[in-house]
């Protein structure tokens, strides 16, 4: 969870301290927290609450090996590319 809401993070961007910016849970810190009907659950210890926000999320930017475009933008564009004929 980032602030208070669920998010998915793509694999290039799990690098080294990519869940310091993560909400935690406010009985045991584990960052493996759920939301379901608006209600958050620790999946770690079971705690059901309002997630310990963290400080400050850092700006997260694509990988600049692939010029600004994830590499699962690419797969998805040459998939595309095959399924409709292109090029």
């Amino acid at each position: 969870m980032l602030g208070g809401e669920l998010v998915l993070v793509c694999p290039q961007c799990q690098v080294t301290g990519w869940t310091d910016s993560l909400d935690t849970c406010g009985s045991c810190g584990s960052t493996v927290l759920v939301k379901q009907l608006g209600v958050v659950l620790c999946r770690s210890c079971g705690a059901v609450g309002a997630p310990t926000a963290a400080e400050a999320a850092p700006i997260v930017t694509p990988d600049e090996r692939t010029g600004g475009r994830s590499l699962l933008a690419d797969e998805v564009a040459a998939a595309l590319d095959r399924v409709l004929g292109r090029g």
